[in-house]
Formats: structure tokens, C-alpha cells, sequence
């Protein structure tokens, strides 16, 4: 048999786990480029409301808070790494809450590999773990949430107690937190009633204490309602339509949702965590234990964003990771008894991780260093990848130099700010962050997203507009704006590199005098 470390020296070595992991993450919140999520974050979270079309509006909450706690200390632009900070210290307190849990059910063994697990989890060490997406305060809030209603299931018996009620009012904040971050709470919140409804917990329902807590996260989270229904609740509609398709399965969609997830996930990870689930609910004899109750939060939106494509839906792989969260505690449930009982199967996941995600943050500080030449963009085929993942260089300066944009951040308001208008939110996003507050970008299109809120075009009528895109979408774009003005005139490309390769030509035009904005496929009031 094994000898295990203590408790407190495994509570000293998980100190070490979520510290290495904070220094991680840090390193690449400043080595990376903003992804284009980032970048439409970045852009369109430029003043404060009650939320955003696209999500809920704590992620663009933070983005703003941060922009104008760091501009007056650092001025303008305020870097990437900056406004990466508070998801960082966001996942940092999710993993520490995720091993407390873990340590709570199980022992702090279990809760040291449940850390380990989601460190070494690309998706949750890099994505929610630093950038500037919802993902990162609902995984915190949900987190949070499912701690201390596992307090109240588990080690609580007397649901009359005080300190249960008061329980109760802290996971409605928290859950109401949760619901300002991201839309999944909702499923959440479904997953938890269900769990306590068909299972002998159901009793605690008797109490007033959880519907009291499912009023104060309805109260806060009242912010989405009110922006929603002062706009015809024009983002639950755009949400909702996402997963509904008319063409039957879509079987490529559902091998990308599958693979996505094992990419997000790393193999090691996503496979020890279905073995270690379907091993505890074959030796569990209760469906009403702490291990049926995290099942019971995972599965729902595993299973159902997987399944999207079935139906003629397209599945981004990231919708499913808060379900994968909570099947983390699991695997590290499972990897401390293998360690008790003397077998280290499980350790090579945990060797084999390390190892790749070594590798994979070497090539990307060497990349960030040394970029690519044209013949290695070339040879390995990661122009369209390179094009869509990194931030538009060059395009700034060029307007300059040809005096199309002021040479610094300009003090006008938004309005008397040069409009730049492209054909395709991504663009947009893209186009914002490399102009920052030189600029209003506006979209013209059937997709503007939030940009159709963060600016009226209709402030700029009888003004000259600059016209960016990229290549592919630029002329058809332009075809369907003509109207708009009274002339368009074509100027010469800007050059978007990344080191000496040039990954495209941004196209350029003036509209002259705009007569029209751009009719917008959803309201703005």
C-alpha cells in the first residue's frame, strides 16, 4: 500500500498546485493575443448598462470596471494583460472553491487531484481561466452555488436550523451572480430542483428557506430581464434560435462537438472523468449522495449541448464545460482511491497532461517571441488560423499615416469620433480593438450583435464613414451599403502582418455623406 501525505501536507501541496496555476495563467493573460470574444468584449463594453445582447453582463461588467480603474493609472489603450486580471483571480477562486468542495465530500486527497484535474484542463486553465469571456464569473458563481447548497444537502440534517436558512439566501445570491454571468445558470438551477425533487432531500422544499433563495437570484439577476424587456427581449430570442436547426442531424456538427470537447478537455481528462463517473454510480447505492448530486448538475448540459446537433442545431464545444466541472470532484474522487489503494493508472493522465500542456505553452511563448516566417505559415496551413486568432497590426498606424484617424486617443465624445463601419461583427471586433476609443465602429449587416447598441449610426447622418473588412466578405459588403451613400470611394489596402508575413490586406473605402444607416435586424429600444 501507498503511504498518503497527511492532510496538511496535502492542503500545502494544493496551495502550490493553485499557485502554479495562477502564475500559468498569468503568463499567458500577457503572452496572448485577445481572442476574437475578447476583442468584441472589449469593444463593445465602452459604457455602463443593465446587460448586453450576446450574454448577461458580468463578464462586460468586469471589462468596463477594470478599463476605468487602470486608464487614469495607466492611460490609453489599457493592455490586455490588464483587463485579463479579474478572470484570472476568477478561476483561481473557482479552483480553490472546487478543491474545498471536493475536500468537504471526500477528503483533501480527493480535493487536491479535483485541483490538479482542472489545471491541467486546457480549456479551464486558458479560457475560463483568464480570458475576458462569460465563462469565467459563471463558473466562479456556480461554483460557489454548488458548494454551499452541498453543505446544506450533506451536512446539514436539521432544515429547520438557522444557519440553514441563512444557507439558502447565500446560494440565491450566489446563483443570481451566476445568472448575470452566463444563461447556463438557468439549467443549473433546473438540474439542482430536479435532484432535491426526486430524491428524499425533496423534504427541505417544505421549508420556505430554498424559495426564498430562488426570489433574492431572481431579484438579482433582475438587471437581464429589465434590458431584455425594454428590447423586446431580443437576446433570449438570438440565444434560444442558436441551437435550433431545419436540415436535419447534423452529423459533422456532432463530431465536432464531440472532439471539441475532448480538445477542450485533453483526452486525459475527459476520459477519467466519464470512467471515474460511471464507476461511483455503479458501486453508489444512492441515487441522493454527493456523487449522484454533482451527476445530477453535470449531465443536463453535457448531454444536451452535445445532442444540439441531432437536431439540425450547430454546438459550440465550450457550451457543455460547466458541466464538466462538476464532474471534476469525481475524477479527483476516483484518482485518490486508485492512490489508496496502491494502483497509479490514474497518475499517468496526469503525467501525459502535464507534459502536452508544457509543450503546448513553449510553442506559443516561442511563437509570441519569434513569429512564424511566411514559409512556416505556409508549410503547416495556419494562415486562416493566425488571420481569425491574432489582433490586427498595422491598422491603426495606416490610417494615420494617411490621416484617416487622429494620432492618439482623442477627449471627444463618441459621436464626434471618426464612424468606422465593417460588414461583420468579427471584423468589428477586431477593428475596435486595434483603434480603441480613436474610433465608433459600427456593423452593417444582418449580424451586428451588440454593436447595433453600442452606437447609433444615425448620429453620423451626411458624415463620411471609413469602410474596413477583410478581403473575403469586403466587396459584398460594399455592394449592399452603396445605397447608403452618396459615392464610395475605393483607397488602397492596409496591410495586417504578424512579424514580416503579411496575413491579409485590409480593404478600405470612404462612404461619403451616409443618408441611412443600415436597417438593424433586431430593436435597439
Amino acid at each position: 500500500m501507498t503511504s498518503i501525505p497527511s492532510e496538511t501536507a496535502t492542503v500545502r501541496t494544493a496551495v502550490l498546485v493553485l499557485l502554479a496555476g495562477v502564475l500559468v495563467r498569468l503568463g499567458l493573460a500577457a503572452l496572448l493575443d485577445p481572442g476574437v470574444d475578447e476583442a468584441y468584449a472589449m469593444a463593445v463594453a465602452t459604457h455602463w448598462q443593465l446587460s448586453w445582447f450576446d450574454h448577461p453582463p458580468m463578464a462586460f461588467w468586469w471589462v468596463k470596471a477594470m478599463h476605468d480603474l487602470a486608464a487614469p493609472m495607466f492611460g490609453e489603450p489599457v493592455s490586455t494583460f490588464v483587463l485579463r486580471l479579474p478572470f484570472v483571480l476568477a478561476f483561481t477562486v473557482t479552483s480553490a472553491v472546487m478543491f474545498d468542495l471536493s475536500r468537504r465530500l471526500w477528503g483533501a486527497r480527493a480535493g487536491l487531484w479535483t485541483l490538479v484535474a482542472l489545471t491541467l484542463a486546457p480549456f479551464f486553465l486558458v479560457s475560463a481561466g483568464s480570458w475576458m469571456v462569460p465563462d469565467g464569473p459563471l463558473l466562479l458563481f456556480l461554483s460557489l452555488t454548488a458548494r454551499v447548497v452541498a453543505e446544506i444537502l450533506f451536512f446539514s440534517p436539521a432544515p429547520a436550523r438557522a444557519g440553514e436558512r441563512w444557507l439558502w439566501l447565500v446560494a440565491g445570491v450566489s446563483l443570481g451572480l451566476a445568472a448575470l454571468s452566463k444563461y447556463h445558470a438557468a439549467l443549473f438551477a433546473l438540474s439542482c430542483f430536479a435532484f432535491l425533487l426526486v430524491t428524499p432531500h425533496r423534504a427541505r422544499l417544505a421549508s420556505p428557506s430554498p424559495w426564498l433563495g430562488v426570489v433574492i437570484a431572481g431579484l438579482v439577476a433582475s438587471p437581464v430581464l429589465i434590458w431584455n424587456a425594454e428590447h423586446e427581449w431580443v437576446s433570449f430570442l438570438f440565444q434560444s434560435s442558436r441551437g435550433i436547426g431545419s436540415k436535419g442531424i447534423n452529423w459533422s456538427g456532432f463530431g465536432r462537438a464531440m472532439l471539441g470537447q475532448a480538445a477542450y478537455l485533453g483526452p486525459w481528462t475527459l476520459f477519467g472523468a466519464v470512467i471515474a463517473m460511471l464507476s461511483l454510480l455503479r458501486t453508489d447505492r444512492t441515487i441522493a449522495g454527493p456523487g449522484a448530486f454533482l451527476v445530477a448538475l453535470a449531465l443536463p448540459s453535457i448531454v444536451l449541448f452535445t445532442a444540439v446537433p441531432l437536431w439540425g442545431g450547430e454546438a459550440l464545444p465550450h457550451w457543455q464545460m460547466p458541466g464538466w466541472l462538476f464532474l471534476m470532484p469525481l475524477l479527483g474522487l476516483a484518482i485518490a482511491d486508485s492512490e489508496a489503494s496502491g494502483r497509479n493508472a490514474y497518475r499517468s493522465f496526469a503525467i501525459a497532461g502535464t507534459a502536452v500542456l508544457a509543450l503546448a505553452i513553449g510553442l506559443v511563448a516561442a511563437f509570441r517571441v519569434v513569429p512564424p516566417s511566411s514559409d512556416a505559415v505556409r508549410r503547416f496551413g495556419i494562415a486562416s488560423f493566425l488571420e481569425e486568432s491574432v489582433t490586427w497590426r498595422g491598422l491603426a498606424a495606416g490610417l494615420a499615416e494617411r490621416g484617416l484617424l487622429a494620432a492618439r486617443s482623442p477627449t471627444d465624445t463618441q459621436q464626434r469620433r471618426p464612424l468606422v463601419v465593417a460588414f461583420r461583427w468579427i471584423d468589428a471586433a477586431r477593428i475596435a480593438e486595434a483603434l480603441g476609443s480613436r474610433a465608433t465602429v459600427a456593423v452593417f449587416g444582418n449580424d451586428p450583435r451588440g454593436f447595433a447598441f453600442h452606437a447609433d449610426p444615425a448620429d453620423w447622418l451626411g458624415r463620411d464613414v471609413l469602410l474596413i473588412g477583410r478581403p473575403k466578405t469586403f466587396g459584398r459588403g460594399l455592394e449592399a451599403a452603396r445605397s447608403l451613400f452618396s459615392r464610395i470611394d475605393l483607397l488602397t489596402p492596409i496591410a495586417v502582418k504578424i512579424g514580416g508575413f503579411t496575413l491579409f490586406e485590409a480593404q478600405v473605402a470612404i462612404g461619403r455623406k451616409l443618408a441611412a444607416p443600415y436597417p438593424l435586424p433586431y430593436p435597439r429600444r
